[in-house]
Parts: structure tokens; C-alpha cells; sequence
């Protein structure tokens, strides 16, 4: 049995040896995004990126520096890894702890600079304590005893979607922490792309920038100095993605997938006859014209590629956007 975990993005990650490069942002926001909060005995799911981000947004209403924002973010991100695990529990686990506290300064000192200093410490644990207050009274009805901690946001305690959690907690990350917020990748230009393959070009989503990007099989095609250098950044970067050709993509199979919709009996039978003949793509698309139906097939098309899309971005572990 393997001593790694597979994270959200692929990477092979070993909580109980862990490497600072492989600790992921995109890893941490999602995965907390999904663990819900006290093991599940809650009224409604509430979880740790949602307790985390409330913690962030305490810490900035007190106005903490920065730094003291994102520790709040950051507080449960060895979860990410280790799972939660509840404190009464807890407390009989002191290797757990060991481990969890190692991971915990490796978070901050690849996203902070540094480990927390002792006055940091104590500030985290208010602000972690409060919020817990909070969330036993809200998400348990358990009677609290003791001073109503005062709080400086608004609580609520709304379920929301993992995926607007996820998003907001890397907003807020890349808000506190001064780092470039990679550009948002769009469902509809991957199945776009899809859509407008062409043979002997080949094309590449920038995880960077979130665009796409089309070049030449054979960067003398087109004799252009500025293909031959997007082929090297290409080639040495590790941000770029090669999408499906248009081999891979089986416009056949679509059309074929079409046709097996098709209720009118003279119809099906033209474009079976069609698929089946010589020069198949261009037999079809006279078929469809002539039929009438091309409108239907084209946006028949447009969907598969669109759901084509959504798969490739989950194979590739690709968070993409959707456009309202």
C-alpha cells in the first residue's frame, strides 16, 4: 500500500513525510471546501473552508495585518492532508498532533514567510475559539455558558456550494497574500476550442492566463517566429495543457450519435447512407442541409463538446467557470 494520498490537482502527497513544493493552494481550498465541520453531526453541512474563511474575515474586522488573515485562512489547512479530527479526540493523539503542527509550519512557512510567533499563536486561537463558540450554538443548538464572545462580522450560517466556497477562499487568499490570482479558465472557451479544431494544428490551454492557445504541427507551416517561440515556451513551461486533437475528439462518433436521435425513418436512413459512403463528413453535411435538420445537428454538436469539455477539465483537474 502506498504512503501518499492523491490530491485534487494529482499530486502524490505524503501527510506523514510531506514536501513543502507538492503543499497546494488549489489542493487546500477545495478539499476544505468539502470536509464538513465536527465529523458531520452538524443540522446542516458547514465545512472547514467556511469556518476558516469566518476566521479570516474576524481577523481582518479586527484589523490584523495581513499576514494574520491569511494564518486565520490557513489555521485547519493541514486538513487538507490529515482529515479533521475532533478535540476531545484529538487530545489522546500526540503523535497526530506532532505531525499536524510539522505540516501546519510548513503551510505557513511557504505561505507566510514563516512560523507564527507566539503572540500570533494567541491571537489564532481567539479568533478559532470565538468562532467555534459560535458554530456549537448555530450548528448543534448546544447551550454555550460563559461570556457571548463579541464578534465583529456578520454570521451566517447558509449552505452554500462547495464550489463558491472554494472560490472564495482563493479570492480571499490571493487578496491577503499579494500573489497574482491565476486568470479563471471558461467551460465555454475549452468547448469552443473543441468545436473549432483543425487538422495539423494543435492547441493548448495557458493555466496561467486561462486562454487557449493554436499552433502549428510544423512550426515552418506558417514560417512565423512567433509560433517556432510559443512551441519553446511550450515545451519548457509546465503551465500549458494540450487539448484533444481533432482525431481524439471523434466528430464521427458525434455525428453518428446525431443520427441515432433522428425519429423520421427517410431521414436516419440518408445519413446512415451518408456516414457509411465515401467522403463521409462532407456526404453528411450535404445530408443535413438538404434534410433541413443542420441548425439541430450544430447545436447537438455544440452540446457534446460542451460536455466533452466539462470531462476533459475534470481528467486534467482544470477549475474552470462557467459565463452567466
Amino acid at each position: 500500500m502506498s504512503n501518499y494520498i492523491t490530491t485534487y490537482t494529482g499530486k502524490h502527497f505524503e501527510p506523514a513525510n510531506p514536501d513543502p513544493d507538492k503543499i497546494c493552494i488549489e489542493d487546500i481550498a477545495h478539499a476544505l471546501s468539502l470536509i464538513c465541520r465536527g465529523n458531520g453531526h452538524v443540522k446542516t453541512f458547514w465545512s472547514v473552508g467556511q469556518h476558516s474563511i469566518n476566521c479570516a474575515k474576524e481577523a481582518w474586522a479586527r484589523g490584523l495585518p495581513n499576514r494574520m488573515v491569511l494564518a486565520c485562512l490557513l489555521h485547519d489547512a493541514s486538513e487538507c492532508y490529515m482529515s479533521d479530527i475532533p478535540r476531545p479526540f484529538k487530545k489522546d493523539l500526540p503523535e497526530y498532533r506532532k505531525k499536524e503542527d510539522q505540516l501546519l509550519e510548513l503551510i505557513y512557512q511557504k505561505y507566510l514567510g514563516s512560523a507564527l510567533t507566539d503572540a500570533e499563536q494567541l491571537q489564532l486561537k481567539d479568533i478559532d475559539d470565538e468562532m467555534l463558540w459560535y458554530d456549537l450554538e448555530n450548528l448543534l443548538d448546544e447551550t454555550q455558558f460563559g461570556e457571548i464572545p463579541e464578534v465583529h462580522i456578520d454570521l451566517e450560517y447558509t449552505v452554500r456550494s462547495f464550489q463558491d466556497v472554494e472560490k472564495e477562499y482563493l479570492e480571499l487568499f490571493y487578496l491577503y497574500s499579494g500573489e497574482e490570482m491565476p486568470k479563471p479558465v471558461y467551460l465555454e472557451d475549452i468547448a469552443a476550442a473543441f468545436e473549432s479544431c483543425m487538422d495539423e494544428w494543435s492547441q493548448f490551454l495557458n493555466t496561467k492566463t486561462g486562454e487557449i492557445v493554436s499552433v502549428p504541427d510544423d512550426p515552418g507551416l506558417t514560417g512565423l517566429d512567433e509560433d517556432e517561440e510559443l512551441w519553446e515556451e511550450i515545451e519548457e513551461a509546465d503551465y500549458f495543457i494540450r487539448l484533444p486533437s481533432q482525431y481524439e475528439l471523434h466528430e464521427k462518433r458525434i455525428m453518428e450519435d446525431f443520427t441515432d436521435t433522428c425519429t423520421r425513418g427517410n431521414v436516419a436512413n440518408r445519413l446512415w447512407r451518408a456516414l457509411n459512403g465515401r467522403h463521409p463528413y462532407r456526404a453528411f453535411k450535404d445530408a443535413i442541409n438538404d434534410t433541413g435538420i443542420a441548425d439541430k445537428y450544430y447545436d447537438f454538436r455544440s452540446l457534446t463538446f460542451r460536455r466533452m469539455a466539462e470531462e476533459w477539465c475534470r481528467d486534467h483537474k482544470v477549475r474552470y467557470f462557467v459565463r452567466e
